[in-house]
């Protein structure tokens, strides 16, 4: 049985929610160390999918992940709405993607691993992912639905779809399995998410939820994937004005106030000890903690064998 804990390294801040500079360097400061010290703690090795952006102001950041064995892994470049990889062009994805992967590979080895920013993608990412020589993807989240609580909810409505399981992408379609050389790993759901804001916002609701992930990963080996935020356990000082990323009233209503009141719920300490607590029932559950380069090294030769 295996556990990945996977963790988006972005500049977005939950309570400003918007991109910041000082966001991102209490993130690269106090978050960070933060949590590679609890990983430690607990035997685990994990991938921190970083963006470019926040890589090349932090290069340090890379080097202090790589330098205790977890895997580097690419958020894209920039982590800026319209540059979502649902709306980019095949190009544009291309270009984002290259200049991401050399910032990375500078304070890393060889990335391979690729999570898109706020998990938007569209049918073109495989046969991008593969010309840059990646080998995974974590962006599905199966059977989950947020509706208009997420940008670009409506491509996400191919997740209901998916498979649960780790699967080889399409060349066409992400959302099926096909002959792609993109490996699937999707993050652990049910209707609901296994990640970070579920604890945070409905910590008896996702307790459910991860008793239940649990039960069937250890009847059908299919991986947790436990999707966090290393700024979640940051609870930054700020009162004033939020941004509005979105560009419809709906968007505005649901993904921007909704969304935030429900995302600001039970920061920093909170979050961490709620993460501890859930690497801590993991680990005495039997799991063993990978990276998803670690993972599909080990998928791919079981289905090989």
């Amino acid at each position: 049985m295996y556990s990945l804990i996977t963790n988006d390294v972005e500049e977005i801040s939950i309570v400003k929610h918007r991109m910041d500079s000082q966001t991102a360097r209490l993130v690269s400061e106090k978050a960070l160390p933060k949590l590679i010290d609890l990983f430690s703690k607990y035997d685990v090795s994990s991938t921190f999918y970083f963006t470019g952006t926040f890589a090349k102001s932090f290069p340090k950041s890379v080097e202090l992940v790589h330098n205790n064995g977890h895997e580097v892994g690419c958020h894209g470049y920039s982590h800026k709405v319209k540059h979502s990889f649902d709306v980019l062009s095949s190009k544009d994805q291309y270009i984002h993607l290259y200049k991401a992967k050399n910032i990375l590979e500078q304070s890393a080895e060889k990335v391979t691993s690729f999570r898109a920013p706020a998990l938007r993608i569209n049918n073109t990412i495989p046969m991008v992912l593969e010309s840059l020589n990646f080998e995974t993807d974590s962006s599905v989240c199966p059977q989950r639905f947020e509706g208009p609580l997420t940008f670009g909810w409506k491509k996400k409505l191919n997740w209901l779809t998916c498979s649960r399981n780790p699967y080889y992408m399409s060349r066409g379609n992400p959302f099926k399995s096909g002959n792609s050389k993109i490996l699937e790993v999707p993050v652990s759901s049910a209707v609901f998410a296994y990640q970070g804001s579920t604890m945070r916002i409905a910590p008896q609701l996702f307790e459910i939820l991860e008793n239940l992930m649990i039960t069937e990963s250890k009847k059908s080996y299919k991986p947790l994937n436990f999707l966090f935020h290393p700024i979640e356990i940051i609870n930054e000082d700020y009162e004033g004005p939020i941004a509005h990323r979105g560009s419809s009233t709906i968007e505005k209503i649901f993904g921007d106030k909704l969304r935030h009141n429900l995302k600001i719920k039970n920061l920093g300490r909170n979050a961490f000890e709620g993460l501890a607590r859930s690497l801590e029932k993991i680990r005495d559950h039997g799991f063993e903690f990978l990276t998803v380069k670690n993972y599909s090294e080990m998928w791919k030769k079981y289905k090989n064998e």
